[in-house]
């Protein structure tokens, strides 16, 4: 009876500490971020429409929107040649850790990072700040580590 009842509360714990890595506005990001992708693959949308209307750019330049729009429409032929309903949308406490250790996510709140793949590959990661894409751009601070760059 003892082993029983330790038994029921290992599966209860475990239960509830994986309802708790789950970020608490995870499906209202996960729907964002959805509609965010199937903005992007939709050609008949204008990538500046979907920059000015998804993304924060708090240090707004000629020089950083350039850069935005080639960065989605790479995004955008990337995701061309698959099909939307096949990507996951992973919260960075859900991904492996092995996937993640090489991530530093600074003072950023990783309830709020997100991991796209496609057949188990990622393809993009999105930080979300203020209800819309903080960032798409991961990139190498040394020592095998990377961080999310804000705009």
């Amino acid at each position: 009876m003892k082993v029983l009842i330790s038994f029921l509360l290992l599966i209860l714990s475990t239960s509830l500490r994986a309802q708790e890595s789950i970020p608490k506005d995870y499906n209202k990001d996960i729907r964002y971020i959805q509609s965010f992708i199937a903005d992007l693959s939709d050609e008949n949308k204008a990538i500046d429409i979907i920059l000015s209307q998804y993304l924060i750019v708090e240090n707004p330049s000629d020089e950083i929107y350039d850069y935005l729009e080639v960065s989605l429409q790479e995004v955008r032929i990337n995701l061309m040649a698959k099909n939307l309903k096949e990507i996951e949308y992973i919260p960075y406490n859900k991904m492996p850790k092995k996937e993640i250790r090489d991530i530093d996510p600074e003072d950023l709140d990783t309830d709020n990072m997100y991991f796209l793949q496609y057949r188990k590959r990622q393809m993009l990661a999105v930080y979300l700040e203020n209800d819309k894409v903080g960032s798409l751009t991961l990139v190498s601070k040394g020592n095998n580590l990377a961080h999310f760059v804000l705009y």
